[in-house]
């Protein structure tokens, strides 16, 4: 078959033409799925038992002046985080409200409109919400 191919100019072209269709269809292919992912290529990872807003008040509580943190995370009909309110001690200072609005928006790549930051009520502690 090789000794055919060889000697037959026809069939040799026929066979270029066939490999560089399947190349480009390849290439094709690739370029399709590149094209078609998330843009920033992060994935969200979520558990039902709020393990999202554990990690993240974890996080935030770190930062200078924050204090005592609480989240709750709104999501879309895509399971994607859409929005989000923050409690925090600290939230009273601006620069710190806006730290934590840059930090959500940065961590869950939503606008700045979709997140809002409050101040934690220092009367209300932290065992179940009630009054002291």
């Amino acid at each position: 078959m090789l000794e055919k191919l060889k000697k037959d100019p026809k069939l040799k072209d026929l066979a270029i033409k066939l490999i560089a269709v399947l190349i480009i269809a390849a290439v094709a292919l690739l370029s399709f799925d590149v094209f078609t992912q998330n843009k920033d290529g992060r994935k969200q990872i979520i558990d039902d038992d709020g393990g999202t807003e554990a990690a993240l008040c974890k996080i935030l509580t770190d930062i200078k002046g924050v204090g005592d943190v609480d989240v709750m995370l709104q999501y879309d009909e895509n399971d994607q985080i859409s929005g989000a309110i923050v409690t925090a001690e600290g939230a009273e200072d601006p620069v710190i409200r806006n730290n934590l609005v840059n930090a959500v928006r940065a961590v869950f790549n939503i606008p700045v409109s979709s997140v809002m930051v409050f101040e934690k009520d220092s009367q209300v502690q932290k065992n179940g919400g009630k009054e002291s």
